[in-house]
């Protein structure tokens, strides 16, 4: 996660965060397929004006998830039941309720990427922590043991990525993926350990006792924006919805 300097990256991480969720869940809630398309374009138009997204980007990132919107379309429209048939050949029975239905669940998955992914690009990682802390109200002990966790992933890859080039160099040929898992997983398993324990020794030696009453080097506030972009979100993707219901 790694925010932007888009004016989406500017909001409070934790009411962004929350306005995507309710997306989501509304999203699970729709049962028509223009709806749900209407959505995920909100989300992409929403990327692409303010979340700092470019179509490049934007394709190169959702690219690898068109094969699973294909599959499960197929895989909804082809053996799905209805009354009014389109297509039928052997095995495979195309209605045209099987053709709503596979647009609807594949359209909502990429509507769950697409918001997912507007959140995790145009959000910094601190920031998100400390909003979980100042707005949820998560306890210390918890936030920054998130954040750690989240600090060890590109070290864990570094160091796996170092591993193979050493085991590469002297002559070891992956046979079994089992046994290279093995191999692979408990040193990076020591050293992560390791690492735990001297940050644990760290943050004590500095005073580190999980209390909420201790002063923080970067805090985050509820803005005027944020209730703007919040109730602005949820008055379209309400209203989108109840369209439905008239149309």
């Amino acid at each position: 996660m790694k925010g932007n300097h888009s004016w989406l990256s500017s909001l409070n991480p934790a009411c962004k965060l929350f306005a995507h969720l309710l997306v989501m869940f509304m999203l699970m809630a729709i049962s028509d397929f223009r709806e749900t398309l209407a959505i995920w374009l909100l989300a992409v138009a929403i990327g692409i004006s303010i979340g700092g997204w470019r179509i490049s980007y934007l394709l190169k990132r959702l690219l690898p998830y068109f094969g699973f919107f294909v599959m499960i379309f197929w895989m909804m429209a082809a053996f799905g039941k209805g009354e009014e048939t389109i297509w039928s050949w052997a095995w495979f029975h195309v209605t045209k309720e099987s053709v709503s239905h596979g647009l609807t669940i594949s359209l909502r998955m990429l509507g769950f990427v697409t918001y997912g992914l507007l959140f995790t690009s145009t959000t910094d990682l601190t920031s998100f922590i400390m909003s979980l802390i100042h707005q949820c109200r998560l306890s210390p002990k918890w936030a920054y043991g998130l954040l750690a966790g989240f600090r060890f992933i590109p070290l864990f890859q570094s160091e796996l990525s170092q591993m193979k080039a050493a085991h590469k160099i002297r002559g070891y040929k992956q046979k079994n993926s089992w046994k290279a898992f093995a191999r692979y997983s408990l040193p990076l398993f020591t050293q992560g350990i390791r690492k735990s324990e001297r940050i644990a020794i760290a943050m004590e030696a500095r005073g580190f006792t999980g209390s909420r009453d201790r002063t923080y080097y970067q805090t985050t506030k509820l803005a005027g924006k944020d209730f703007v972009y919040f109730i602005g979100l949820m008055v379209v993707v309400f209203g989108v919805w109840m369209a439905g219901f008239v149309l």
